[in-house]
């Protein structure tokens, strides 16, 4: 979920020094980014994440459009839409993620001075 004012974002850091404001509602889930800069949240319920075999987090990328996920659909020309806006996305959105950066530290954004 992308924010929608600053009240509801908090400012992620990742090891490179980069920096994302994302939704308050996800920011605990953020774990990176992969490669293209996608965010990346564990597979699963927040208290239940899925594993891979080898006891790892199994990661998904975040559509860029919405901070969602990517799900199957037959109307696609692609096959995967975001679940958010239902907009086509890239087939990488509905399998795992590889993290590039982790997050390092999330900061509260401090609410808009103007108002």
């Amino acid at each position: 979920m992308k924010p929608t004012n600053s009240t509801d974002t908090v400012e992620l850091t990742f090891a490179d020094g980069r920096r994302i404001a994302v939704h308050t509602m996800i920011a605990d889930r953020v774990r990176g980014i992969d490669a293209d800069g996608d965010l990346l949240v564990p597979l699963g319920e927040p208290d239940n994440p899925i594993h891979h075999d080898d006891g790892t987090e199994y990661l998904i990328a975040l559509t860029p459009c919405c901070h969602a996920s990517g799900k199957g659909s037959a109307m696609a020309e692609g096959g995967v839409v975001c679940r958010s806006c239902h907009d086509e996305v890239d087939s990488k959105y509905a399998g795992p993620g590889t993290l590039a950066l982790a997050v390092t530290a999330a900061t509260p954004e401090p609410p808009n001075a103007s108002g």
